[in-house]
């Protein structure tokens, strides 16, 4: 009987507050606020979760209506014990200021230290707030691409290591306070746009040379157009220079339109001594650009080029070879071409670069589309360029599905 007896106790309810507490932060959010029906010794050791992590249609499916998880939020959030270290929300629902401030405001504050929230439908989120928190080291915020919400002209997290933006103004004293961001690894910026309300006329001016020293990965994913407007192409300088000890670098097609057509950024171009990947969307007339990157990253061994229509053939004599030049420099090992179109002036860009560098081992191309019979041609005479680096492998990718094999050399893989 007293076996019995043993068995049914329930050992792990009388473990210490701080040993319960530690097996929560195992389990997701809304399986820790469950466990509050347990027992009275339960029923309130979820509010200090730590960990929360919610989407709205995770609840939505045991709520009738969006008060009740808006109400469920306030209830975790505001709760005087609570103590957020991460907080990752997730919601496809319109939050209106007031619901938005008081969770912001709830969560901000030392302690936390990852911040991810991402919205379908959103409105005048206020950001002021967000300025200074010494243990972050996390930030993801995505309020749609077309949200247009202004970033804080000021701020600084000086154990961030992760920082993802998507839609936001940005002011032009921005890579100036990335600095203070000093720990900063990942640096993820897409869909954001140049703000012309909130900016120091000072910085217009200002030449920014120093750069992130930890910084490994960045990304810029902006569809703003920058030609034309002197203000914005420093900040785009400056943010470049800011992202200059990377060693993992994208640019959008807009930003090397940028590089291409503005004459005076090629003197003023950052070295990139540490870039050992490079991915760039490139157009005929970007050729000038990627020359520009491959003379300033002597270390770069893989190029990622994304190809985008319309391309034509305005290459001058000039160019390609200056071209030529850069890529015979360079210790490229594997190229990697993206979208690509079997016309003929990629083609002959595709040419010269593979006569030029002398260090290729990989060269994986993936086709746009599959092969049709009125450009197998162009495919034939893709797949007999001649190549410098004798010992690269040509790696042709296209639809799996279509029934006709084209016949290759033995140094050419058919995926």
């Amino acid at each position: 009987m007293s076996d019995q007896m043993e068995r049914k106790r329930d050992r792990i309810s009388n473990l210490p507050d701080s040993l319960l507490e530690h097996i929560l932060t195992f389990l997701p959010t809304k399986y820790a606020v469950r466990t509050g029906v347990l027992s009275k010794r339960w029923k309130d050791l979820w509010i200090s979760h730590p960990y929360i992590s919610l989407n709205d249609d995770g609840l939505i499916d045991r709520m009738a209506e969006i008060t009740e998880f808006r109400n469920f939020l306030d209830k975790v959030l505001l709760h005087p014990q609570a103590r957020v270290k991460k907080f990752q929300l997730s919601s496809e629902e319109r939050l209106e200021t007031p619901t938005f401030s008081r969770w912001f405001q709830a969560v901000l504050k030392e302690g936390l230290e990852e911040l991810n929230l991402n919205f379908g439908i959103f409105c005048n989120a206020p950001l002021s707030s967000l300025t200074a928190c010494n243990t972050l080291v996390t930030l993801k915020l995505d309020f749609g691409a077309l949200s247009g919400h202004e970033f804080p002209i000021a701020f600084c997290f000086p154990n961030l290591k992760t920082m993802q933006l998507n839609g936001f103004l940005l002011a032009n004293n921005f890579p100036h306070q990335l600095l203070r961001c000093r720990n900063l690894e990942s640096l993820i910026l897409r869909y954001f746009m140049f703000s012309h309300m909130s900016h120091d006329p000072e910085l217009d001016c200002f030449e920014q040379k120093e750069a992130l020293p930890n910084l490994l990965n960045a990304q810029m994913d902006c569809s703003y157009v920058f030609r034309g407007k002197d203000s914005a192409r420093t900040f785009l300088k400056n943010l470049i220079n800011v992202m200059s000890s990377t060693k993992n670098l994208s640019l959008s097609l807009s930003i090397m339109e940028y590089l291409a057509l503005d004459r005076t950024f090629p003197d003023d171009m950052p070295k990139f001594d540490n870039l050992k990947h490079f991915k760039l969307y490139l157009q005929s007339f970007h050729v000038g650009a990627m020359s520009y990157i491959l003379q300033r990253a002597p270390n770069l061994e893989s190029l990622h080029i994304e190809f985008d229509r319309p391309y034509g053939s305005a290459h001058d004599t000039l160019m390609l070879e200056q071209l030529r030049f850069c890529c015979s420099t360079a210790n490229l090992k594997v190229i990697r071409m993206t979208n690509f179109i079997l016309e003929d002036p990629v083609l002959e860009l595709v040419q010269l670069i593979f006569e030029s560098v002398g260090s290729l081992e990989d060269i994986v191309i993936e086709l746009v589309e599959r092969p049709k019979l009125n450009n197998f041609p162009q495919l034939q005479k893709l797949s007999k360029l001649s190549r410098l680096s004798k010992d690269s492998v040509l790696h042709l990718k296209w639809d799996f599905g279509y029934p006709f094999r084209l016949l290759l050399p033995s140094s050419m893989d058919v995926k």
